[in-house]
């Protein structure tokens, strides 16, 4: 079973290498059918580019910034759009708040603000606040600076929000910094937020925002970056979604790509480099993908930074470079998984997007890992979500699930996709909320244990050569909190179209029990979409998907025992477990028993595509039967888990028709 994904009118360039390092076999061009876009705009292409945030002077800072919306519910993850969104294009200079309050929490001088883009800083009032303040003083937009590392993040209204309609907006701390920096020495810096693809340069080729190849990962071990096979999921595709935002045609435009290697403590040197050249890229707001040649990342003996640098050049002198350049940065690290950024500083992951898929029902949403090297443990695993501003209930429990994915086990074929039977439930961890610290987007690590032998002081060991899926299950109100900037999807069309490599990016069953059309029942063999939320009859990635799918990265990482092999005790599972029958057709009975009466036992169970299928809470047990009804179930394999506190163990149960 294969899926492509296509684009309208997306040609690949030849990939020409650079002698003295390891370099790209030529491509020839391809061309691409055509996707239907469902997009209310009738502009194709700046569907796709979406709103433009930059900074356009001074050129030492210039380009792309990374941010979140206050009218925009879902980049918020607030309670509610508030402020205005951009009708127009808004080109004005920045202006920081008084020196005396650099949160804009008081009132400014009449005017103080007039035509242009405030800046202050996140603190001390709200958000609303600090953007009425603004408004009232003439400006046109406000932008807050984030005042900790990580990214912007959702901005709630407060009471002052719905008299706000200027656009409001946040950045990172480090962007933030960069602009006072030089409004601090007396210099001046100019924002631009585009709607309507270029602002009429001549020449001007960019990147489409979020349109870079990246690696597999974020952050993984040094000893599966050592593995001597090379496995195919470790591999690099560089490349890259490049626009001419220009009314000029261009000439042969190149995406040049060099990666860079800095050891913890060391020096940097380049270990790879390849150029993709295209001769002739015409100006009818049209977007060219640029991919090369897929390379093993070259063996590295020490933790450290990578750093994929790409740049766009042509015959032509560029109007605006603030676009031209972007730095794909990756590490080697001791213990560390990650998919998303992570803030080593911190120790947590960056969660600047919230959202999720629409349902009533739970659903259990992660990211697949592959471990070339086997033998290590996890130990835990992390995650964010978001319930609206404030504490999350007391008593309330999230679940995080370790899946190990075999390919084509119980029949299927093998074919890169998750699919019916092939999940196997060997870990989990559980985080009971406190009602009083625990908050939304606050970042919450779970420890993880082996759910045949009961609680997080078990072990999970990971086998070599396998896939693994850590996923939260994560109330159906609630949204999970993901990366919002690394976008993993360039990188999954790129080994797909070019090279026949299917990989599963953020896979995500987004059907709900009860609905007519997406439930279980229905669908019982369906797979789980490997990109998140696109119809389940194409996976053509028209410019609303692809819009999507530039913040959709679960921001789910993990960490191992720094010692493959390590041998730990092995516990009793805290309840002795007996189902029957099994396989079962309309009943399985759960026979439990405890050593100690539990003030609450509550049954869970998951199918084996990794989909929630049902929970129920039980008080005061110690042994009992629990009685399922099985005959709504369509055949496969299925997992109880029972639980109580942070206690745990599974049992797996097939259903057949």
């Amino acid at each position: 079973m294969k899926y492509f994904y296509t684009l309208r009118n997306l040609v690949l360039a030849a990939c020409v290498g650079m002698a003295g390092i390891a370099t790209a076999q030529t491509s020839h061009p391809l061309s691409f059918g055509m996707a239907t876009s469902t997009a209310s705009s009738n502009n194709f292409y700046k569907d796709y580019v979406g709103l433009r945030f930059q900074v356009s002077s001074p050129a030492a800072i210039a380009g792309d910034k990374s941010y979140t919306a206050a009218y925009d519910i879902t980049d918020s993850g607030a309670t509610g759009n508030w402020g205005g969104a951009p009708l127009v294009m808004v080109d004005s200079p920045v202006k920081f708040g008084l020196p005396a309050d650099s949160n804009g929490c008081a009132a400014y001088p009449a005017n103080y603000f007039a035509g242009k883009i405030a800046i202050v800083w996140r603190g001390t009032c709200e958000f609303g606040f600090k953007a009425l303040q603004a408004q009232n003083a003439g400006a046109v937009a406000c932008v807050i600076v984030n005042n900790a590392s990580g990214g912007p993040v959702g901005m709630a209204a407060g009471a002052s929000g719905g008299s706000v309609t200027i656009p409001v907006y946040m950045i990172s701390l480090a962007d933030g910094q960069d602009i006072t920096s030089v409004l601090n020495t007396g210099g001046t810096v100019k924002m631009t937020i585009i709607l309507n693809w270029g602002v009429g340069n001549n020449n001007d080729l960019g990147f489409v925002p979020g349109g870079y190849s990246t690696s597999t990962n974020f952050a993984m071990p040094l000893t599966q970056l050592m593995a001597a096979s090379h496995p195919d999921a470790y591999k690099n595709i560089n490349g890259a979604f490049v626009a001419n935002y220009g009314l000029h045609n261009a000439t042969n435009v190149q995406l040049q790509s060099d990666l860079m290697f800095t050891p913890t403590g060391g020096s940097t040197s380049s270990i790879y480099k390849d150029t993709v050249k295209l001769p002739a890229f015409p100006a009818a707001d049209s977007i060219h993908t640029f991919f090369g040649a897929e390379y093993n990342v070259p063996t590295v003996t020490n933790t450290g930074r990578f750093d994929l640098k790409y740049t766009i050049a042509s015959d032509s002198s560029d109007a605006f470079l603030g676009d031209n350049t972007f730095t794909h940065t990756f590490y080697a690290t001791d213990s560390l998984y990650s998919k998303g950024r992570y803030d080593f500083a911190l120790n947590k992951p960056v969660s600047t997007y919230y959202t999720r898929p629409g349902i009533t029902d739970p659903y259990i949403w992660g990211v697949p890992y592959y471990i070339a090297n086997g033998g290590s443990v996890i130990k835990t695993a992390q995650f964010s979500v978001s319930n609206g501003p404030g504490v999350l209930p007391a008593g309330q429990q999230m679940y995080v699930y370790v899946f190990k994915w075999v390919d084509a086990t119980s029949g299927t074929n093998h074919d890169s996709v998750m699919q019916n039977s092939e999940l196997e439930l060997v870990g989990a961890g559980i985080k009971t909320f406190d009602g009083t610290l625990d908050s939304s987007f606050q970042s919450f690590t779970v420890a993880i244990g082996d759910t045949i032998n009961g609680d997080a002081g078990t072990q999970v060991f990971l086998d070599a050569n396998s896939w693994y899926l850590i996923a939260p299950e994560v109330p159906g109100s609630w949204a999970l909190g993901l990366d919002g900037v690394v976008n993993g999807y360039p990188r999954t069309y790129g080994r797909n179209h070019f090279h026949s490599y299917f990989e599963m990016y953020n896979p995500l069953w987004p059907g709900d029990r009860s609905s007519s059309t997406n439930n279980q029942m229905a669908f019982p063999n369906d797979i789980l979409s490997p990109i998140a939320f696109p119809s389940i009859s194409s996976y053509d990635v028209d410019s609303v998907v692809y819009s999507s799918q530039r913040h959709l990265l679960p921001s789910v990482p993990f960490t191992v025992t720094t010692h493959p092999n390590a041998v730990g005790s092995v516990k009793t599972p805290f309840a002795k477990i007996n189902m029957y029958p099994n396989p079962a057709t309309d009943n399985i009975n759960v026979s439990v028993s405890l050593e100690a009466t539990a003030p609450t036992l509550t049954y869970t169970i998951i199918d084996g595509h990794g989909k929630f299928v049902s929970r129920e809470i039980h008080q005061n047990v110690q042994n009992e039967v629990y009685n399922y009804n099985t005959s709504n179930l369509a055949s496969g394999n299925y997992y109880i888990l029972v639980s109580s506190g942070d206690k745990f163990t599974s049992k797996k149960f097939t259903v057949v028709r």
